[in-house]
């Protein structure tokens, strides 16, 4: 299931557009589910705490913090996340730019132009969904995405593990072998029995250590040295 966000200062108007955008996905068999936010700060905390989106429907003229402002907030967390801008306000389209949104729709024309939206948003869900992993916390059943090609390596920690990416680090409770499963089919080498890397950040290996890409050491146990570097030829060959 992906996750959508729309953020919009006007209660009617954000009914409106969840209820359309979701009659729109389900004709298109995509199963989304939508949160509703009527200030772009209420939006912004629980987004930086680390709730995902894959979908993010912004208004620009909003009080307290005005759309581009949170657009620029997101991109600083998620890059690759989709934001479509929904305003009446054309003549702000060109300041949109500067913080790369997938789309601007003006509101008045916002059911027109939702067949065209909805095609778009599909195919780029679609063709991004290959490099995204999702994980659902059993605890909390809060869904975090990352791009697989963004992270680094995990490292289990009692009962929780580090997803350490290059954008950050966000500690899950989940079993560590839980991520091993789901990670060793996308070119992840176990090198300990607490870590877990991405061999496409390998940049160096050592006798007990290896070097990623940027200059972090992580352990390598004594049994497996043999090993990781097999699977490391193997995978980048």
């Amino acid at each position: 299931m992906y996750k959508a966000a729309v953020v919009e200062d006007e209660q009617d108007v954000m009914e409106y557009i969840i209820n359309t955008l979701s009659e729109g996905f389900q004709k298109k068999n995509l199963s989304v589910s939508f949160d509703g936010f009527l200030s772009g700060g209420r939006f912004l905390r629980e987004f930086e705490k680390h709730h995902h989106y894959d979908m993010i429907f912004l208004d620009i003229e909003m009080p307290e913090i005005d759309g581009i402002e949170v657009c620029r907030k997101i991109r600083a967390i998620s890059p690759n996340c989709l934001v479509v801008f929904i305003s009446n306000k054309e003549e702000l389209v060109f300041q949109t730019f500067e913080v790369q949104p997938f789309r601007f729709i003006r509101k008045n024309e916002f059911h027109k132009m939702l067949p065209s939206l909805i095609d778009a948003l599909e195919a780029k869900l679609r063709e991004s969904s290959r490099n995204i992993l999702r994980i659902s916390e059993p605890a909390t059943g809060d869904v975090y995405s990352f791009d697989i090609s963004q992270i680094l390596y995990i490292e289990a920690q009692r009962k929780d593990c580090c997803i350490n990416t290059s954008l950050g680090k966000t500690v899950i409770r989940c079993q560590f072998s839980f991520l091993e499963e789901l990670l060793t089919p996308y070119r992840f080498i176990k090198t300990h029995r607490s870590y877990l890397v991405n061999s496409r950040h390998i940049f160096y290996i050592g006798r007990n250590h290896l070097v990623l890409t940027n200059k972090e050491e992580i352990p390598i146990s004594r049994g497996k040295i043999d090993e990781v570097k097999k699977k490391f030829l193997l995978y980048n060959t």
